[in-house]
């Protein structure tokens, strides 16, 4: 029997847990939060005016581009919803820090492989 009861042992599965454990996709999700944050305490601040929420909608501009994909062309969304804000964040982060780890990991077999080319 491979591995322990807690699942370990599975490389395949051991790649794709390394792969999330990823420090740039982590960093980059951390800034992606900062901006939020900023965006929406912009928003709270100019509530009530025309275009407060611009700065809103464009951070979140992934959640609203595949929502509006998703819903068949039409999407709401404002700084008002806030449940809405909170699936943004959270979707446009987990974006980024994917993305993140798939530039880390490339970065990563890149340097790999010239310092293997060195060595031989």
């Amino acid at each position: 029997m491979k591995g322990n009861r807690y699942g370990r042992g599975n490389e395949k599965q051991g790649r794709r847990v390394r792969f999330l454990r990823s420090f740039a996709g982590a960093f980059l999700a951390l800034l992606y939060a900062g901006a939020f944050v900023y965006a929406y305490i912009d928003y709270r601040n100019n509530a009530g005016t025309w275009l407060a929420d611009l700065l809103l909608v464009l951070v979140s501009m992934p959640f609203v581009l595949t929502m509006r994909f998703l819903a068949g062309g039409s999407f709401d969304y404002g700084g008002a919803d806030t449940v809405k804000v909170i699936a943004a964040a959270l979707f446009c982060c987990a974006l980024v820090w994917v993305i993140g780890a798939a530039l880390e990991y490339f970065a990563r077999a890149l340097v790999r492989s010239i310092l293997g080319k060195e060595r031989a």
